[in-house]
């Protein structure tokens, strides 16, 4: 009911006054001091007569001097606007006075009396509103079980301040409220999400922090979101022990970052660091890498011929399980370089041996990476002189002085004697100066005669001998498949490129031999859109960072990089992450029942089986097909563009399958007069236009109404591709969906 109707109304405009009242104290003190606290205190709430009625002059008498952290300042003063968006009633069963709890995206509390005012949404108690039901419940805290009585549920719907909504919930009203937050614009969604978080979603946001997880998530079901405020509960959880700084976002692309950009720090998580995979590879080995264009989508749709099969083999096989074999026994060969030929001497005193050598470098500091565990090694080696230093010159003055004794002692000449014992002397000198010149340069020189080599010498090199790569293959490839690969790679480094597909294999290389500095690692990683990794970027990244703290999410429905990616998340599971837990999400949560209906008949022509996806139950207008008559369109868009508008939709995207299309639409679209964007993959997305974008750009963005068109380019049901596609591009409505082309048929299925 609207707030005004319901009989609490008054009660919570007075919570929320007071809220805010205190929020502005509490600002203004933090800025200020101690002594101004009570006076601040005075003058906020001097005139508010409800103050003894509510209850709430206790809570200022027992008011402390708040001390924030900047951090925490901030996230009070973005709240302001929302302190909070619902409230649950709990009596614990131990007698103890009922709580009335306010959830939020921020805490606020008396430090002296630590009586919560705002309860943040990431703490123990909040999944009281997530997942409780009204009547008896638990919840797990701290490792511990309570057990009470929800007695109260309410939503508050707040903007700028006012209270705009109360509802209370039951079984019966929680869809309802669902579907009146689905129902709303696509603008800022990610971030104001908090408040209808999903049971099932609750569990995968919350679930051990210990373990990595992976996600399979059908489209619209909330995977981004799942990611980011998984990261933003890890932050509140480990907040004492964990810098957001060492926390890592691996987004599909530029594009994606500009998208997600704004609810990052709606949820404390803006100091996490940002990366696409290619811009985190260039970082980690400290080096810009040139690639060469990523274009086999583009080739894939536009031909099929047997030079780009052959392309799409050698960059498919680069990401997989097999080439790790390969990238393994050739590691194994390098550290037999390392091997040294012979015993370590300083000068002609034998100080370690090589085999000791051998058995340090492989078996004592198996942890390090090869350089390193060359480096340690120096200082071993270093450390044994200094311990000999003493005896090696010992033994110079020993012989020296023998022989000087036996001169002094012997019936001779003296000045015979004095002509030897002089030259004894300065021998002894000479030969001391070069031991101890030996002693200073011994270890660096021993090393000096080991092979160095960067990362991109020792990648490069794999691919000089056909018959070697084969065997390091152990049979998984022939040798006229190793000769393609070679072939295919060395005219990309002829040309001073790589490709995207070299980016897992040379940071799996680099991390083995020199190891990724500690400053560009990260704790714990978030990946987006992971079905489009391969096997080997995955276990090249968990192998840079040195940890296996992962959170995985992506659909393989979508996966249209998948002559690269991933064809199943079992390999990765087994192989990469054994200690994952592994969710699958089902219900979407962006889309109408009408679309979702529609897209879900494409994941029947997919060559593996996917469960059908559940639309949660919001009804919009069916798909709409428009037939594109070559110069009317556009137009016709304008139009309907302007009618949709007056609706209350705010964002739109005209979706092609391919850049070609996008371009064509783009001209004509303009000279219709209509305002738009052609997104390419490093643009930021405009709040302003209408947004032109082909299909494989737009996995993960959503819009209020998408026009998915086909001028020249039309999708094949016998290409697994075009399948995935339409169906990314099928399911980035939240509203409305038309179809803009020749003939239905275009859209396969229509």
């Amino acid at each position: 009911m609207t707030a005004e109707h319901h009989p609490e109304f008054e009660q919570e405009i007075q919570r929320l006054e007071f809220t805010k009242k205190y929020m502005d104290v509490v600002i203004k003190t933090s800025e200020t001091s101690k002594d101004q606290f009570r006076k601040n205190i005075q003058e906020a709430f001097g005139d508010a007569d409800w103050l003894e009625s509510g209850g709430y002059s206790e809570l200022l008498t027992n008011a402390g001097f708040f001390e924030m952290s900047r951090s925490e300042l901030e996230s009070l003063r973005k709240a302001r606007h929302k302190p909070y968006f619902a409230r649950v009633d709990f009596e614990r069963k131990n007698g103890e006075d009922p709580e009335i709890l306010y959830f939020g995206k921020t805490s606020l509390y008396q430090r002296e009396s630590q009586e919560q005012i705002i309860v943040d949404w990431r703490s123990p108690i909040a999944n009281l509103y997530y997942e409780g039901r009204l009547g008896e419940v638990e919840y797990a805290a701290e490792g511990e079980s309570f057990s009470g009585t929800i007695t109260l549920k309410r939503q508050l719907m707040i903007e700028n301040g006012s209270l705009k909504e109360v509802r209370d919930i039951d079984l019966t009203t929680t869809d309802e409220l669902l579907q009146e937050s689905l129902s709303k614009s696509s603008s800022n969604r990610l971030a104001e999400i908090v408040s209808t978080i999903q049971e099932e979603q609750n569990r995968i946001i919350r679930a051990d922090l210990s373990k990595p997880i992976i996600v399979q998530g059908a489209a619209g079901s909330g995977k981004t979101t799942i990611a980011l405020h998984r990261i933003s509960y890890f932050i509140y959880r480990y907040k004492e022990l964990f810098d957001p700084r060492d926390l890592m976002i691996l987004a599909p692309s530029r594009l994606f970052i500009d998208y997600i950009s704004e609810a990052l720090p709606e949820l404390g998580v803006e100091k996490a660091k940002q990366f696409t995979f290619a811009e985190y590879v260039q970082h980690a080995v400290g080096k810009p890498i040139k690639l060469s264009d990523d274009d086999k989508l583009v080739r894939i749709l536009e031909n099929q011929d047997e030079s780009t099969r052959d392309d799409i083999w050698v960059s498919g096989f680069k990401g997989s399980s097999k080439f790790k074999t390969i990238l393994d026994q050739y590691v194994k060969d390098i550290y037999k370089r390392f091997y040294p030929k012979e015993d370590f001497y300083v000068d002609k005193y034998r100080v370690y041996s090589k085999k000791k050598f051998i058995m340090l470098l492989q078996e004592e500091y198996w942890y390090l990476p090869l350089y390193s565990r060359v480096e340690k090694l120096r200082n071993v080696l270093q450390n044994h002189v200094k311990a000999n230093k003493r005896h090696m010159l010992g033994k110079v003055a020993e012989y020296y002085d023998a022989k000087i004794d036996k001169a002094l002692y012997k019936d001779i000449d003296p000045a015979i004697r004095k002509e030897y014992v002089t030259k004894c002397l300065d021998k002894k000198a000479e030969r001391t100066d070069q031991v101890k010149k030996a002693i200073r340069n011994a270890a660096k020189d021993y090393i000096k005669n080991l092979e160095r080599k960067n990362a991109f010498d020792y990648y490069q090199e794999l691919f000089d001998d056909t018959e070697r790569l084969a065997d390091y293959g152990n049979g998984a490839i022939t040798e006229e498949e190793a000769a393609l690969i070679c072939d295919y790679s060395n005219r990309l480094f002829n040309s001073k490129k790589y490709e995207l597909e070299d980016m897992g294999p040379l940071l799996y290389l680099f991390a083995l031999l020199f190891g990724v500095d500690k400053e560009k690692k990260a704790k714990n990683i978030v990946i987006d859109e992971a079905q489009d990794y391969s096997f080997m970027q995955l276990l090249a990244l968990k192998t840079a960072m040195d940890t296996d703290m992962f959170t995985l999410v992506g659909d393989l429905a979508q996966g249209i990089h998948s002559y690269r990616g991933l064809e199943s998340w079992e390999e990765v599971h087994q192989k990469v992450f054994p200690r994952a837990t592994y969710s699958e999400l089902q219900k979407s949560y962006r889309t109408t029942v009408e679309i979702m209906n529609e897209a879900n008949k494409l994941l029947k022509l997919l060559p593996f089986t996917l469960p059908h996806v559940e639309p949660v139950v919001r009804h919009g207008e069916k798909p709409q097909f428009i037939e594109a008559s070559k110069n009317k369109w556009a137009k016709e868009i304008k139009t309907l563009t302007a009618r949709l508008e007056n609706e209350g939709f705010q964002t739109f995207a005209v979706i092609g399958k391919t850049m070609a299309d996008c371009k064509k639409a783009d001209e004509q679209l303009r000279t219709a007069g209509l305002s738009v964007t052609l997104l390419k993959e490093q643009a930021s997305i405009p709040k302003d236009s209408i947004v032109i974008v082909p299909s494989y750009l737009a996995k993960g963005l959503e819009f209020d109404v998408v026009f998915a068109i086909s001028l020249e380019e039309v999708y094949e049901q016998e290409r697994e591709l075009d399948v995935k596609l339409l169906y990314v591009t099928m399911t980035r409505p939240l509203h409305r969906l038309y179809f803009f082309g020749r003939k239905k048929e275009d859209f396969l299925i229509i």
